[in-house]
């Protein structure tokens, strides 16, 4: 990870909006100021004051204008810069920290490092929430059948030959697996959805298939040799889907992919209960 220091600009751009912080007429006055000007004017309170700093800052973050590894400025520099209290901006800085979006290390040597937003904990943070609302094994098979068909229906109408030809690639790797066939499969759904080009639907479908698997495979027996039936079975569907793709077949590439994914929700209901709630992946 490559570490440099982030100049004065990084706390210093003008706040354009924040939202829930400010009223509507103080977003329209506060415009072109900085963080430090709206802090020294008394507009915000103590604990709102760190999230003002930590607002500001993980936008930064997120707009990639601060990049992973760089180094904040110390904690007397930003104290400075900011106008806020030592324990205002150590609120802020755990906020973040808490986000996984910083690091700090502590101590002489130390420093707080930016972090990239990770796909894998935010995956986790909306699995542990679907959980809590006793979302069920069938709801997630549901999704992907509204999801994935509409894909595939993107893909068949472009038939883009660069496309069609990393489709292929993973049909060859699948036939060439032979301990990693569940892996090549389920990376051919995930990848579809990204070759669509919607990175929101690319990030759902990936959601989708980390809650099949960690509920899943918590069913050691009936769960594994479901899916490696169905990884075993599913390579010469993947290679007619390709092919449906290449011909611009819309209509019948989507529904080709929705009976597969209907034959694989059946072999998952005759081995396990698609109405119980999700679990969360052991260990």
């Amino acid at each position: 990870m490559r570490l440099r220091r982030a100049d004065e600009s990084v706390i210093n751009l003008p706040v354009r909006r924040v939202s829930g912080l400010l009223s509507p007429a103080r977003v329209s006055q506060a415009k072109g100021d900085t963080v430090a000007q709206m802090l020294s004017e008394g507009e915000v309170t103590s604990p709102k004051a760190a999230s003002l700093v930590a607002a500001q800052i993980r936008k930064q973050i997120v707009l990639g204008e601060l990049a992973e590894g760089d180094l904040l400025p110390s904690e007397a520099e930003m104290v400075k810069r900011l106008a806020v209290s030592r324990p205002t901006l150590r609120q802020a800085l755990r906020i973040l920290e808490n986000e996984h979006l910083i690091t700090v290390q502590r101590g002489s040597r130390g420093g707080t490092t930016v972090l990239r937003p990770s796909i894998k904990l935010a995956s986790r943070y909306l699995s542990d929430l679907l959980r809590f609302r006793r979302t069920t094994l069938g709801d997630v098979l549901a999704a992907r059948l509204m999801l994935e068909p509409a894909a595939v229906a993107q893909l068949a109408h472009h038939h883009d030959d660069e496309v069609v030809g990393a489709l292929r690639e993973l049909v060859a790797e699948q036939r060439d697996a032979a301990d990693d066939v569940e892996k090549c499969a389920e990376q051919f759904h995930v990848r579809l959805v990204e070759l669509a080009g919607n990175p929101v639907l690319a990030q759902y479908c990936k959601l989708v298939h980390y809650l099949v698997r960690g509920h899943v495979r918590n069913h050691t027996t009936a769960g594994r040799d479901g899916e490696l039936a169905s990884a075993a079975g599913s390579i010469d569907v993947h290679a007619r889907l390709v092919e449906l793709v290449a011909a611009g077949a819309v209509h019948a590439a989507a529904e080709h992919w929705r009976d597969h994914l209907i034959a694989i929700r059946d072999e998952y209901g005759r081995r396990l209960q698609l109405d119980a709630p999700l679990e969360p992946p052991a260990g």
